[in-house]
């Protein structure tokens, strides 16, 4: 097949050079090449960020916001680019909810197994406890009878109720039958079943008898055996629940979620899942125990805040003989517990100790700096009830294997006990198997071993056989990256960068996605030369499932097994960015250009430079003794100084623990300057020889523009002092100061010394501009006059190192400075460029270079110290933890050069490191293992890189003696694989299907799907046959699940989709979107821009290039002096006190705490929030998710002459602080002035541009009077976001427009900013036609090209699909509650498949909702191009002509509800036709005949015409002043391409103007209203009423269902109560109610189901454990009719329902209707919310329509209803439309009038009347194109759409003679 390509052109981001690329796709690219070179701004920058942020774009609005989306790339084009996923080491997670588990998924699969497989034991007798069944009951007794047939007692226990005596009971169980009691215990009797002997050849008596004592005994029963003369022998007990009838515990049944602490069924009740809990560490309060109470051993209370304490300590340890001055270790534990405990309470007036004062702050913890101080004391303690485990503990007694399965890899005394088990230890380690908490707590590598030999009993079902081979699969991958050592419950927080990313490469592997873009980050890193195949593999594996890798990366084997090789360079910085070569390793290898190639040919074929013992006299060293953290095995390990040590071994041996945790930590506490509590270990000696140890990291330098390399190194002061020193600087005063860019008065004040101009694009990729006034020069124009030798400051500043050390030759001290950055090779930088545009691997050496610059600067005084006998002091130790991270061969060349400088300056390195060439370079070798985890931890061999290398059991040695011959081999294979290129991938890996195994999610039936990939596939089926199910609650959900799992944890909390769907498997699934179509259409502040994300392009547009106006003056405002807004407050404040405050935050979110610290040590005491003083010393806790204003009170004074200088100063100050803006507090109100903006004319000031003030959403911008709506709303107000209901339903006749704003939504402000002499609301007042032409003409040049390169594009394609799905007419500024359903649903759809995406599954629901046929054909074709451009497209739909265009077709059925959820057919739409048992098939095959019954006649004109309902002259939103009759008694239909008026007729005119009048008419007989939106009204007196039959819910609450909106609840409840056993309870039909207390559950309240809430996760609802979902309690559910407690009604779907109570004519008419118009399926109990719209119309239907009478002659009855249907077909089969048609017929009989809204042409082909309105939408519609009989509007298509498609239709399905 044709490779397909992803194409890069123009990609400019950071140093790229405007570069093109083509990147084949189903490839592993390396990107290399030297640090800085460009390779993270490639791959990460540009295209991970493109593919992540399309995909994040199909987001709704409100995902989107807690969406972690990148920026958009600085590109001109990127095109076929997949969803992308970030594989970096970059860890997130930060809560302990995450685990290893967690993260690859295997909590999951474990969860599922432990469900399907494991096994329970009591807790207490340790007895496996099984469902018992009679046959079962019975194999038991026979076997424990053996040969003998002993005589037997079969018993059930009843418990008396409440309201009767046991005599009652007892008549009414020998009224049964049961006369025999067996004993009595209070208020329970044990009841004789019967007696029989146990023998074999009387098991159907047996078993009878078994049956009915378990139905009578809920499910327990006890069986005595009878000795001689009837004394009992013995007794078993048995239960047919989850019961241990020894011991009479009764378990719950166990889900998935039982086994999940994510999950409120499984977690830990007291910990929440955690495994901790909170408490205070006491060795934090008192930290050092030499410290005696009055020398401050308490330290909390060694604060002003807290001395009280302090000082009542004293006076109680005085009166209780506690001595103050011994210190705290010697005081006793005694008297160390009465400090810490006390005595009592403070209020009883003693001694209330440590503990009561944290439990007292406790008390205070809402306020924020409680929280700080708590913060710095907390324990965190392992749970009581879970042990740390972190489930409940039931869940623990589940046990999966066998006793020898769980020998191997964990002895008995290393088991986990959860807490509440009462076995003996002994019996305990008897029982067989593991526990899930077992499983976790084992490392990986012994995990995958005992889920290799696991013994399950046989046969095992299929399901469970996937899931062992899913977790052995991942488990064998964790294994192969080496992660073995790891265990499941480590928290993901602790995990080192490569381990995360590790994780997550073997995540995306399992999660078997396709189609995807990943893009990893060093995959190598962390990982031993051992390991390094295995990653290898992997990647290889993901390539192969059909994704494409793109991997920056430099080691050799990762760069020689890859597909092709990008090398970027030539160089670093600005002399990088380029493609230096791109091809296969085999071409890589011939490059004479490439400098990654010419290292890659050397390496291998010449030996390493190694150092042999003896080399460095190894004099000194510095030795750690018994260190035992984590897995050190108490080493002793001897660290040479003065030399390069390397520590090694394979990954998860100790290293880091070694080195950072007990080395680091220990030697900054010895040094008194503590950063971490040091791991464990005996002593450290020989750290007095250290001066200092220093940690070097990648971590950036520093956060400003401004920081540079020559500042860092020290040469930017002397180079200062030089430029200060010439004659023509002394001439005018300058200093060294007026040299800086930092501060001072040289430096340009326009950008402040940047030297640019910085643009903040929000959503897209910042720009950097150069300062108009210095032009990037960061100085005066002055100041650069000053020269050195001919150069100015600027130049300097522009020079590389390496010029610079040649321009200073002869300035030894710029020298000395600057030496240091060549050293570690970075001459190539230039003295200013920012230091935070350098790489990681630029900032490690850059910090090495300051390190040689100190050194240097020190040396000459360490001579002149030693000279005098001082000695140049102690040298200092460099950590270093894997250095060579993110460096190229040449880079690690010039580490190693910087390493031995610091060697040579006395300095000691060790170093972290798995890289061989560091390795083999290195003085001394620690290598530690042998292995990871358990199996590490201890010191395989240590010497000199040849001593290591002939060691034969450590894995370094044997991969330094392999290396070279290794890599010779590698470049021999890339040779041979010269001139034979990798074959185009196959996307999934030669599987081009989505495989769903074995879905039984809802009603699904174990069925198994293949949806093609990259094909047009239609799920189609009857109403309820499962279509949604497998289209989104599995396949989109699962898709975007598997996709979020690259999301952070608080981002996945908010768009997390619902659980995992109840399959065995899902394969070859790519990221998946879901465009749903019955979501609202937004509420009154929504948009056509706002929808599309027009509005926010358009926003930031004004925002970045509008000109503000001063809305009264109509002048462009300008900057304004002091001077002026001096002059202005002492005009209009004279001889009035006011107050002068500083803006600090203006209406932004947050707790501002470091705020009121910085203000408090500027001398503030307080500041002002929200018009509100606060002090800053208590700061309170303010509202994170309100905006907030704040400023800071500078000064008061009185505005007099006298006082001018007073308030100039102040003014000055508040315009300092305030950043150029000042609001001053007067009595006359407060009034804002800015020195950036103002009118020239009134001086009125103007805040800065923000996107907020062009948003009408936000108080910022909105029009002050409607709020934003643009409408005069009664009732509307600022609380309001118009998304609310009552706004988003129709409302009586038009709002008019808001007179304030003219309708235009925005305050005065906003609407004075212009862009090119048009305001914002000026341009959305345009059509999208005419948009695109503006903007598409539009000419930028400089500045203003420069910000809108990226802003114009977006504008451009947004505004191309509006054009391209038909909505070209509409404006943008066009309400959202006004559109169309199908312009809404059109709109959706542009907004989402805007985004261009590749090789995405599109998941539409019903997308022909609205849908004129011809703009159904229109939403084809689009969709058809989403399919060319390599997507797959899955609908869920009914239409005829969508599933004919469908290249695969699966249809589910064959019926609806518990007789639906099975695969029918799947094929083609040829194989569906041919198939007889699919309903859909036969339809298409033999479609419905018109019409179905005698068209009924109509005669609209002339005398005698039939009666008919008139509207005249509409005029309502487009409709053109049109006049219209409807025939009473007759079924009319309205018809219409979309947006051409159709609703706005029949709803807003037709139904409103009714309703208003035949309302009035029933209170004031002779009140008539005026019309609205048209001239008049006539003929309502042919109705009775008017009703709208729409698809809002029929209720809102969960208690809301069909069988209570019908109306046959209250009689099903009557027959309940009705029953013997209700009579006897005394129950009535209120009993019954699931609304009241007394009969309904009270847990659940009768809702069935509960909210449980989760920390740090959404809130979930759950079936209620106590009534399992059934609504009632156990009393009210023992009440049964015909067998079926209320309950079990309340779940019978309707067809069965209308069987059930066949007798019961009422009840059963109305369930028949409401089986007959198709909502067979649904159960009588549904919850109302979740009714799609569809359902919830035809219920209502049916109330209607279960009222209804035929009539003899419809015509001759009283007035009837009229009944107005706004496209009752969505959501239908075709099946279903034909019922419905049937229904609509019966109620025309029954004498009323129908009026549907419909695009259907087998509804539009039996109506007795059409009305076509068009031609178009929008502008183009609101005319009547014609009218009449369907067979009359046939002949006169002319401009109706509607006809000429009906034509073509009718002349296929129109009944033969008609």
């Amino acid at each position: 097949m044709p490779r397909e390509y992803r194409q890069l052109r123009g990609a400019r981001q950071n140093n790229l050079k405007d570069i093109d690329l083509d990147l084949p796709l189903g490839e592993l690219i390396v990107v290399t090449g030297v640090s800085g070179s460009g390779k993270s701004s490639l791959a990460f920058d540009t295209l991970y960020a493109e593919g992540q942020r399309r995909y994040v774009e199909t987001f709704s609005p409100y995902a989107r916001q807690f969406l972690d989306r990148m920026d958009a790339p600085a590109v001109d084009r990127i095109s076929g680019i997949p969803p992308a996923i970030a594989i970096d080491q970059t860890n997130p997670v930060r809560t302990s909810r995450s685990t290893v588990g967690t993260m690859t998924e295997l909590n999951d699969y474990l969860k599922l197994l432990f469900a399907r497989a494991a096994q329970l034991y009591c807790r207490e007798c340790g007895v496996s406890v099984r469902r018992d069944t009679p046959e079962s009951i019975l194999e038991m007794l026979l076997e424990r009878a053996a040969e003998q047939t002993p005589r037997a007692m079969i018993t059930f226990t009843i418990e008396v109720p409440e309201n009767f005596t046991s005599e009652e009971v007892e008549d009414l169980l020998a009224q049964q039958g049961y006369t025999r009691i067996h004993s009595r215990r209070g208020r329970k009797l044990e009841v004789i079943q019967d007696r029989l002997r146990l023998s074999p050849d009387r098991r159907d008596r047996i078993i009878e008898a078994l049956e009915a004592a378990l139905g009578h005994g809920h499910e327990r029963v006890v069986v005595h055996l009878l000795g001689e003369e009837g004394v009992l022998a013995a007794s078993w007990r048995f239960s047919g629940d989850l019961h241990c009838a020894e011991c009479d515990i009764h378990y719950q049944d166990v889900t998935p979620n039982h086994f999940s602490f994510n999950s409120p069924i499984g977690a830990c009740q007291t910990c929440r899942g955690f495994g901790r809990t909170q408490g205070i560490d006491y060795a934090l309060v008192v930290p050092d125990d030499s410290k005696s109470i009055s020398g401050g051993a308490v330290k909390p209370w060694q604060t002003d805040s807290y001395r009280e304490c302090q000082d009542d300590l004293m006076r109680f340890a005085g009166m209780r003989g506690v001595p103050v001055d011994v210190p705290w270790k010697r005081l006793g534990s005694k008297r160390q517990q009465w400090v810490l405990e006390g005595e009592g309470d403070w209020e009883d007036g003693v001694w209330y100790g440590v503990r009561r004062f944290f439990d007292w702050l406790e008390t205070k913890s809402y306020k924020m700096h409680i929280r700080v101080l708590l913060s710095r004391y907390r324990s965190y303690d392992e749970c009581p009830d879970c042990a740390g485990a972190r489930l409940k503990p039931d869940a623990l007694l589940w046990r999966l294997g066998s006793a020898g399965n769980a020998e191997t890899v964990l002895p008995v005394k290393e088991r986990f006990r959860p807490v509440g088990v009462k076995l003996q230890a002994k019996r305990w380690g008897e029982l067989p198997g593991l526990t899930i908490h077992d499983v976790m707590r084992l490392s990986i590598e012994r995990c995958a071993g005992f889920f290799r030999v696991l013994e399950l009993p046989r046969p095992l079902d299929q399901a469970t056989t996937l899931l062992l081979e899913e977790i052995g699969a991942r488990l064998g991958y964790l294994v192969e990256v080496g992660l073995g050592y790891l265990t499941l419950d480590r928290q993901s927080r602790t995990l080192s960068g490569g381990e995360v990313q590790r994780i997550n490469l073997t995540t995306s592997l399992g999660t078997s996605l396709v189609n995807t873009l990943f893009v990893l980050d060093e995959p190598s890193i962390g990982l031993h030369p051992r390991d390094m195949q295995r990653v290898i593999g992997v990647m290889h594996r993901l390539r192969d499932a059909g994704n494409s890798l793109l991997v920056v990366e430099h080691d050799p084997q990762i760069m020689l097994a890859a597909d092709r090789i990008l090398d970027m360079g030539p160089g670093a910085g600005e002399r990088g960015g380029e493609p230096v070569f791109f091809g296969t390793p085999a071409q890589l290898l011939r490059s004479r250009a490439s400098l990654t190639a010419q290292y890659l040919r050397k390496i291998g074929d010449s030996p390493h430079l190694a150092r042999e013992k003896g080399t460095v006299p190894f004099s000194s060293f510095l030795e750690i003794h018994g260190a035992t953290e984590h897995n050190l095995q108490s080493i002793d390990v001897r660290l040479p100084l003065n030399c390069l040590v390397c520590i090694t071994g394979v990954s998860g041996s100790g290293k880091s623990t070694l080195i950072q945790d007990v080395l680091y930590n220990s030697l900054r506490k010895l040094q008194g300057r503590p950063e971490g509590t040091p791991g464990a270990h005996r002593a450290i000696r020989g750290f007095e020889r250290i001066g200092e140890v220093v940690s070097v990291d990648q971590a950036p330098i520093g956060k400003t523009t401004r920081s540079n390399p020559a500042s860092y190194v020290g040469a930017w002061k002397v180079i200062r002092e030089l430029f200060a020193a010439e004659p023509g600087a002394r001439e005018r005063g300058y200093t060294a100061g007026t040299f800086s860019f930092n501060s001072g008065t040289g430096r340009c004040p326009t950008c402040g010394g940047n030297g640019y101009e910085h643009v903040e694009m929000q959503f897209l990729s910042d720009v950097y501009l150069r300062c108009p006034d210095c032009d990037g020069t960061r100085y005066r124009p002055e100041i650069l006059e000053v020269g050195l030798d001919g150069k100015s400051v600027a130049d300097v500043l522009d020079m590389t190192v390496s010029e610079a050390l040649a321009f200073f030759a002869g300035q030894e001290p710029v020298r000395n400075a600057l030496e240091p950055l060549a050293a570690v090779g970075l001459d190539y930088l230039r003295l200013g460029q920012p230091v935070p545009t350098l790489s990681g691997g630029e900032a490690q050496r850059l910090k090495l270079a300051g390190h040689l610059a100190k050194k240097a600067g020190s040396r000459k005084a360490g001579k002149k110290m030693e000279t005098q006998g001082g000695g140049a002091g102690r040298s200092k130790l460099f950590l270093f933890d894997e250095p060579t991270t993110g460096l190229h061969f040449d880079d690690i060349r010039k580490l190693l050069q910087a390493f031995r400088r610091l060697i040579q300056d006395g300095h000691s390195l060790v170093v972290i490191e798995h890289n061989l060439d560091v390795i083999n370079t290195a003085d001394w070798i620690i290598d530690l293992g042998p292995e990871g985890g358990d199996a590490g931890g201890q010191i395989v061999c240590e010497g000199t890189p040849s001593e290591v290398a002939g060691h034969a059991g450590s894995h370094t040695g044997k991969a330094l003696r392999e290396y070279p011959a290794q890599l010779g081999s590698i470049r021999g294979q890339a040779r041979k694989k010269a001139g034979r290129e990798r074959k185009a991938p196959v996307p999934g890996g030669g599987r081009n299907r989505i495989g769903i195994l074995h879905a039984r999610e809802h009603n699904l039936r174990n069925i198994t799907v293949d949806i093609p990939r990259g094909k047009f596939t239609v799920i189609t089926g009857v109403s309820g046959s499962g279509k949604s199910t497998v289209a989104f609650d599995i396949l989109f959900n699962e898709g975007q699940r598997r996709y979020l799992e690259s999301l952070n944890a608080y981002a996945r909390q908010f768009v997390q989709p619902a659980s995992r769907a109840d399959v065995d498997a899902i394969f070859g699934i790519p990221p998946t979107v879901a465009i749903e179509q019955r979501t609202s259409r937004g509420g009154r502040k929504s948009t056509v821009a706002t929808l599309t994300g027009i509005y926010h392009f358009l926003r930031l547009l004004f925002v970045k290039l509008g000109t503000q106006y001063c809305p009264d003056c109509g002048l462009a405002v300008e900057p304004q002096t002091p001077e002026s807004i001096l002059s202005q407050l002492s005009r209009a404040h004279r001889n009035s006190e006011i107050t002068l405050l500083a803006p600090l935050v203006i209406a932004r979110k947050g707790y501002y705490t470091d705020l009121a610290s910085w203000a408090s040590r500027k001398g503030c005491d307080r500041l002002r929030v929200d018009g509100k003083y606060l002090p800053t010393d208590h700061w309170p806790r303010l509202d994170r998710y309100q905006e907030h204003d704040i400023e800071m009170p500078v000064g008061s004074v009185a505005v007099r002459p006298r006082n001018e200088t007073t308030l100039r100063m102040l003014l000055t100050q508040a315009l300092e602080y305030g950043n150029g803006q000042v609001v001053i507090e007067a009595p006359e109100g407060d009034a804002a002035f800015s020195i950036h903006r103002a009118c020239p004319g009134c001086a009125r000031s103007f805040e800065e541009p923000d996107p907020r003030q062009f948003s009408f959403n936000s108080r910022h911008g909105w029009c002050p009077e409607c709020y934003g709506t643009g409408l005069q709303l009664s009732g509307f107000d600022e609380e309001q976001t118009g998304e609310e209901a009552w706004w988003t339903e129709k409302w009586e006749g038009e709002a008019p427009p808001c007179p304030a704003c003219d309708g235009r939504r925005l305050n005065p402000a906003a609407l004075a900013v212009r862009f090119r002499d048009r305001s914002i609301a000026a341009i959305t007042g345009l059509t999208v036609e005419a948009a695109g032409s503006l903007f598409d003409g539009l000419k930028l040049r400089g500045r203003a090209a420069g910000i809108a390169r990226d802003i114009l594009p977006e504008l451009q394609s947004r505004l191309q699909f509006l054009s391209d799905v038909g909505l070209s007419y509409l404006t943008l500024d066009r309400a959202a509650p006004t559109l169309s359903g199908g312009e809404a649903q059109r709109i959706r759809l542009a907004a989402q498949l805007g985004s261009s995406l590749r090789g995405v599954c599109y998941i539409l629901d019903e997308p022909t909702i609205g849908l004129h046929p011809r703009d159904n054909r229109m939403l084809l074709d689009t969709l058809g191009k989403l399919e060319g451009k390599g997507n797959t497209i899955v609908v869920v739909e009914h239409d005829e002509d969508t599933i004919r265009r469908a290249g695969h077709v699966i249809d589910l059925g064959p019926g609806a509800g518990v007789n639906g959820g099975e695969v029918v057919v799947a094929g083609s739409v040829r194989a569906l036709m041919k198939t007889p048992r699919s309903l859909t098939g036969r339809h298409l095959a033999n479609p419905l005949r018109h019409p179905l019954c005698e068209r009924r006649p109509v005669r609209l004109s002339g005398r005698g015409h039939d009666p008919c309902i008139e509207v005249l002259g509409a005029r309502l939103h487009n409709l053109k002043n049109l006049s219209v009759r409807f025939p009473v008694h007759r079924l009319s239909c309205v018809t219409g391409v979309s947006g051409s008026g159709k609703s706005t007729l029949v709803r807003d005119v037709l139904h409103d103007n009714l309703h208003n009048r035949l309302q009035r008419q029933g209170r004031r007989r002779h009140a008539r209203p005026e019309a609205a939106g048209c001239r008049e009204i006539r003929g309502e007196q042919h109705i009775r009423r008017v009703l709208e039959v729409d698809q809002t819910p029929i209720g809102k609450t969960p208690r809301s269902c069909p069988a209570t909106y019908v109306g046959v609840w209250d009689d099903i409840r009557k027959l309940f109560s009705n029953t013997t056993e209700a009579r006897i309870r005394g129950y009535g039909p209120g009993r019954f109610s699931f609304n009241v207390k007394g009969g309904r559950c009270d847990a659940c309240e009768g809702q069935g189901v509960k909210k449980i809430e989760m920390s740090f996760l959404p809130d979930v609802k759950v079936p209620c454990e106590i009534c399992a979902g059934e609504r009632f309690n156990r009393e009210t559910l023992d009440v049964r009719y015909k067998g079926r407690s209320i309950g079990e009604v309340l779940g019978m779907n309707m067809r069965e329902a209308s069987r059930f109570f066949h007798a019961h004519p009422r009840i059963h008419h109305a369930l028949q209707l409401l089986d007959e118009i198709g909502l067979g399926y649904l159960s009588l109990g549904q919850p109302s919310p979740t009714l799609s719209g569809g359902e919830a119309q035809r219920i209502k239907l049916v109330t209607e329509l279960a009222k209804a009478k035929p009539a003899a002659d419809p015509q001759s009855v009283q007035p009837g209803t009229l009944y107005i249907l706004d496209e009752p077909t969505v959501g239908l089969h075709m099946a279903d439309v034909e019922k419905l048609i049937r229904v609509l017929h019966r109620l025309i009989e029954a004498g009323n009038t129908v009026i549907v809204i419909e695009h259907n042409l087998d509804v539009i082909s039996e109506a007795d009347w059409l009305i076509d309105l068009g031609p178009e939408g929008g502008d183009g519609g609101g005319r009547i194109v014609l009218q009449g009989a369907p067979e009359t509007c046939m002949g006169e298509a002319g401009q109706s759409h509607t006809a000429r498609h009906l034509k073509e239709f009718l002349r296929e399905r129109a009944v033969e003679g008609r």
